[in-house]
């Protein structure tokens, strides 16, 4: 072999060990690139509840959602008509897998309960009796927290739970602290959090029609897969086709403190090695070790800056309206709290002249399904601000309405309770014998004609005692005036007679007796039997008179 040619061998065999070389860096970084964080789920779906009618559509959207879950990646421990023991178990098995994990995701469908400030999820055999039952029957969404927060990573926690809830209805009447719905988490106390609900707190989400899926759910599963796309903005457009598919009567709730963006579908961006052309891997090579200049960032999406610029401009508007629009754009928001806190004070500020009619105004009618999904509860009469004249009111409209409350009070006793729950029995509302300001509505729309006759003959009524306590005060007064003016005028007449010497009659037809005039003067009265010696001791009297003022009247001289 000639040296020119072992030298065309040898770099043959040069090239061939270069682009070797260069494929397989190519093969090592789409491996890494291939091979994304560890991400945990966990999915549970209750339907088939023992103590209460079942539901419909829970585990299907939970199915469906661990799903697409598997398919973006996540190791998904599941469970479905799961009882308490069972679903303590998948708790512990999810908190084993979470070890080690970049972002964990827990989603539930189901029935949920609220309770002051906690939130339980309901397994199936759950019979509830009591408000203490909840911590041996039910579990604590803390404690799924708690599991999630032990590592710093992203958490996620998606709750379809808010269903028209029996459980609540039947632990209300025996405490005050259950509500409806579920109630807010806030997520400030640690970062990388988000919450979700498939509705607003202490609201009612729709289960969806048999055989499909809540629309919840289902808009969730429409957009969950959606790549390069952030959880914020998926629960955004989540919200938007709930509202519309509902009729503007559900709306997702979220609270989030993740920094950054977190994508459920992240493209992978994965490097590539051409094994049959050496020269343009090696291109690739070289043209990947030098840095691309700098380009300026995209702007990013930041909520909490929208959120303050939100409030900026309520503050400078200064009305309900524009506080409402920044409570429904951020329930949960920085300023939150504030923004309530001026809307009752302007509410109260300008009170409406009526406050049934003003509700009225407010809610064009209160329909008997709206009714049904209410639970009143101690919260919910005390968020209404009732003083003691609002009380009455509604004591005087039950009482109009057909039912018995009792005697007026300024508080809600026994007798205004049982009058409240048979009400609400008659409207196939939960008899807890607490009002919401939406049952108060409809007991004033129910009574209005009923209480305003009531109102009209009880002014009628007064108007018409006053006016007999006006004749009976003239009347006394005259006969009494009478009266004096009359014993007066005897006894004058009786003096002028003692003077004269003669016989007092009397006014009276009747002759008076001895002693005593006829209006009960107590002294020696003439009568014409004593005319003989009453008359010579008058004439004694009279010429002792005279005689002192004739003596009197000669010494003078």
């Amino acid at each position: 072999m000639s040296f020119a040619t072992r030298i065309s061998a040898f770099r043959f065999r040069m090239a061939a060990v270069f682009a070797l070389i260069v494929c397989g860096m190519g093969l090592a970084s789409l491996a890494t690139a291939a091979v994304p964080e560890r991400r945990v789920a966990l999915v549970i779906g209750n339907s088939a509840y023992t103590a209460v009618p079942p539901l419909a559509n829970p585990m299907r959207d939970a199915k469906g959602v661990s799903a697409a879950l598997k398919r973006l990646g996540f190791e998904v421990v599941e469970g479905y008509d799961l009882k308490m023991d069972d679903m303590t178990n998948v708790v512990r098995q999810f908190a084993q897998k979470l070890d080690g994990a970049k972002a964990g995701l827990v989603y539930y469908a189901g029935h949920g309960i609220a309770v002051g400030d906690e939130n339980y999820l309901i397994p199936v055999d759950a019979s509830l009796r009591s408000e203490a039952d909840l911590d041996f029957r039910a579990v604590n969404v803390q404690l799924v927290l708690r599991q999630m927060q032990r590592d710093e990573r992203v958490n996620i926690v998606i709750l379809d739970a808010c269903r028209d809830n029996p459980f609540a209805a039947q632990l209300a009447a025996r405490s005050r602290a259950v509500t409806r719905g579920l109630t807010p988490i806030e997520t400030q106390s640690a970062s990388g959090i988000l919450i979700a609900f498939a509705t607003d707190p202490r609201a009612t989400a729709l289960d969806g029609e048999r055989d499909g899926h809540s629309p919840f759910t289902d808009a969730l599963l429409k957009h969950i897969e959606t790549p390069e796309v952030s959880i914020t903005t998926v629960m955004d457009r989540v919200r938007a086709d709930v509202w519309e598919a509902t009729g503007k009567k559900q709306k997702p709730w979220t609270n989030s403190s993740i920094i950054g963006e977190f994508k459920l579908n992240p493209t992978l961006k994965l490097a590539s090695a051409d094994p049959t052309d050496a020269s343009a891997a090696a291109a690739k090579a070289i043209n990947a070790a030098v840095p691309a200049p700098a380009m300026p960032a995209a702007p990013v999406f930041d909520r909490s800056q929208v959120d303050i610029k939100t409030w900026e401009a309520a503050e400078r508007g200064n009305s309900a309206a524009d506080y409402r629009a920044y409570l429904d754009a951020f329930p949960s928001g920085q300023f939150a709290t504030f923004a309530r806190n001026r809307l009752a004070s302007l509410e109260a500020a300008t009170p409406p002249a009526n406050a049934a009619s003003a509700t009225a105004a407010a809610t064009p009618g209160v329909t008997d399904e709206a009714l049904k999904k209410e639970v009143g509860t101690a919260q919910t009469e005390t968020a209404m601000k009732l003083d003691a004249k609002g009380r009455r009111e509604l004591q005087s409209r039950l009482r109009a309405a057909g039912f018995q409350p009792g005697k007026l009070a300024a508080n809600f006793g026994p007798s205004q309770r049982k009058a409240i729950q048979e009400w609400q029995k008659s409207r196939g509302i939960p008899e807890t014998g607490f009002l919401t300001a939406l049952q108060a509505t409809g007991l004033r729309e129910q009574s209005e004609p009923a209480y305003q006759r009531l109102l009209a003959d009880e002014a009628k009524a007064a108007a018409e005692k006053k006016s007999k306590t006006a004749d009976r005060g003239k009347t006394g007064t005259g006969k009494a005036t009478r009266s004096v003016n009359d014993a007066g005028e005897e006894m004058y007449q009786r003096d002028l007679a003692r003077e004269r010497g003669v016989a007092y009659e009397g006014s009276s037809p009747a002759t008076p007796r001895r002693g005593t005039t006829s209006t009960g003067y107590q002294g020696r009265v003439r009568t014409p039997g004593d005319t003989g010696s009453d008359t010579g001791g008058a004439a004694a009297f009279g010429s002792i008179i005279g005689g002192a003022i004739m003596g009197g009247i000669l010494r003078g001289r």
